[in-house]
């Protein structure tokens, strides 16, 4: 690994920066906002001084270290650890949990692993399994209606029982999810964690909020051995892919993702490092942000856009190897529960054409903007910078539609910003990372994205909705799999709910030096490994 050693004008320069952010309240830190500086990339250099340190540069901010709100984030840099967790393969693993089986009236039971210990030495009782989850839940709502947890009972030390608000054959999987984490209840008198204290096998250090920055050490003592990695520093929000490139490039990280689009060969070909292509369960796609008002609430109108999109185009020239074409459904090939019988939407302009005609849509100016009730088609396609795919994505986008009469404006901001415009007319989002499998059980999915109680995009189906509750009340796999099969078909060839453009692949880059990284696509974009090493 290449050691950063720090020069006295360098030391000036970080002092010259600081003051001028005491000066401006422009550079005030805000922990919802990525800062793509570049000076962003140097901050947790000069900690870099062991063989066996490993220094990430990671596009989003982390926020918190408080395990109730960065539960995933502390998952998967490998501080805390659920009652169970997901193999690459999407299998579900015992971890805190032994084992777990379905007791009756709503209720699953956990057996815990007697050997399970936290950071601090103490064994992770029952009690700290609710504790935890009872109080993630209080400070997530989000989490609660996701996991569909009613109650907690401590049954003994080692068994706890979880009940949900309705029978539910997902739970297992649902406890796989990294927000679903099991830490002590450490809290200071402010109510907040800011150690946090997990049983997996990297354990806090500190966390650097200035320059969000985040140290982690070994645990020697976790049970399935300590790491080969004393140390892990994580340098989060370098939200430029360009600045990540050029920071792993130059040595100051040794490990990154989603560099530019147009770096794939060039970095390939470097002998100082490795470049790692891998599917994850995740896809591009359009998604209105209203489908109960005009003009999304015309299903021709949502067909026109799906047909307008020239999937294959954009993976070929713009995705450059970093993607498969979607055939109209987000859930990567391979997953088992997926419908492979999609009819999906074949690129054809005049096939788009026409429906927006039936819909009332046409160009009665002959100005190239179709038009209704003496309303132009004018809309705004939103997305953000940190993944670079979607920028280019959006500006494509912009071109299939003007071909078809729509005329959009692209704007890019960051997400917290995009997500206030949701009520906007015509407004859609270019969405990237929109993952299937963070729980390995298709309600995680299908309920989030179509359930009507769930989505944040007003569909609505009495069906979909009767069958996503069928499906959560099935034991039997194969039949509890065709009614998610049935909403599949539903939403994408009946409803076209949302338009999915192509299934993403991850991209990662470490220094040559760096071994034994074992991709896991259930996560959200990565995960750290165990036996991970340094050469």
């Amino acid at each position: 690994m290449k050691k950063i050693n720090f020069t006295g004008v360098f030391v000036i320069l970080i002092l010259a920066v600081l003051i001028s952010c005491v000066a401006f309240s422009g550079c005030t830190e805000s922990p919802d906002a990525p800062d793509t500086s570049e000076n962003n990339v140097e901050k947790g250099n000069s900690d870099k001084n062991t063989q066996q340190e490993l220094i990430i540069g990671h596009p989003w901010n982390l926020k918190s270290v408080d395990p109730g709100l960065s539960g995933s984030n502390l998952n998967n840099f490998r501080v805390s650890e659920g009652l169970i967790s997901i193999s690459p393969d999407y299998k579900l693993l015992p971890t805190i949990a032994d084992s777990w089986e379905y007791v009756e009236n709503s209720t699953w039971r956990f057996y815990l692993n007697k050997n399970v210990e936290f950071h601090d030495g103490s064994k992770v009782t029952a009690n700290d399994v609710k504790t935890a989850l009872d109080r993630s839940m209080k400070l997530n709502p989000e989490l609660q209606g996701r996991l569909n947890i009613k109650e907690l009972k401590v049954v003994d030390d080692s068994t706890v029982d979880i009940i949900t608000n309705t029978v539910d054959a997902s739970l297992p999987g649902k406890m796989a999810y990294g927000a679903a984490g099991i830490y002590k209840n450490n809290e200071g008198p402010e109510g907040t964690i800011s150690t946090p204290i997990g049983t997996g096998p990297f354990k806090f250090v500190s966390y650097d909020k200035a320059t969000d920055t985040l140290k982690l050490a070994k645990n020697e003592n976790y049970r399935d051995g300590a790491p080969k990695l004393d140390s892990v520093v994580i340098i989060f929000g370098i939200g430029e892919p360009n600045t990540r490139e050029m920071a792993v490039e130059k040595g100051e990280i040794d490990f990154t993702t989603e560099p530019t689009l147009g770096s794939t060969k060039r970095l390939e070909s470097d002998k100082n490092l490795n470049v790692i292509i891998h599917p994850l369960c995740q896809g591009y796609k359009l998604k209105f942000g209203d489908v109960s008002k005009a003009p999304y609430d015309d299903v021709r109108v949502r067909k026109a856009i799906a047909y307008a999109i020239d999937r294959q185009k954009i993976v070929d020239n713009i995705l450059l190897g970093r993607a498969i074409v979607s055939n109209g459904i987000g859930i990567t090939p391979g997953i088992e529960w997926r419908n492979n019988n999609l009819t999906g939407y074949a690129y054809d302009v005049q096939k788009a054409k026409g429906l927006l005609e039936e819909a009332g849509w046409k160009d009665t100016d002959g100005d190239g903007i179709v038009d209704k009730e003496g309303q132009k088609f004018k809309i705004t396609l939103y997305t953000w910078p940190q993944r670079p795919a979607l920028p280019p994505l959006a500006q494509a986008t912009q071109s299939m539609l003007k071909d078809i009469g729509i005329d959009s404006e692209v704007r890019i901001m960051e997400w917290d910003a995009i997500s206030d415009r949701k009520n906007e007319w015509g407004m859609i989002t270019v969405a990237g990372g929109d993952a299937c499998m963070m729980i390995p059980d298709p309600s995680y999915y299908i309920e989030g994205n179509f359930y009507s109680e769930k989505n944040d995009y007003n569909y609505r189906n009495p069906n979909v909705d009767a069958l996503i509750m069928k499906g959560r009340t099935i034991f039997d796999k194969e039949e509890r799999y065709d009614a998610y099969r049935e909403v599949q078909r539903i939403v994408c060839d009946e409803d076209c709910a949302q338009v999915h453009i192509a299934y993403h692949y991850h991209m990662v880059v470490t220094d040559k030096n760096v071994k034994n990284y074992i991709p896991n696509p259930a996560h959200h974009d990565y995960s750290i490994n165990k036996d991970m090493y340094i050469e």
